[in-house]
């Protein structure tokens, strides 16, 4: 992603976004994220839960505790 790709941006979000992009950062998956809508980033994030808590419940049914550190518990 290039700065000149950002026509909204002002110059001081311009001088930022190249300063992420100079300094490594896939600038690509954020304009991808910005590029929905709030529904369809809330729907992203319920099924991306889901998958965790799925994921969370397989480890605790195989290894039989559940690994988070006991201050996450609660």
């Amino acid at each position: 992603m290039d700065t000149q790709e950002q026509p909204s941006l002002g110059k001081k979000e311009k001088n930022a976004w190249q300063a992420a992009i100079d300094y490594g950062i896939d600038v690509s998956q954020i304009d991808d994220q910005l590029a929905l809508t709030p529904a369809e980033r809330i729907k992203r994030h319920s099924q991306v839960l889901v998958l965790v808590r799925a994921l969370r419940q397989a480890g605790m049914k195989r290894y039989g505790f559940d690994p988070r550190p006991p201050e996450e518990l609660g």
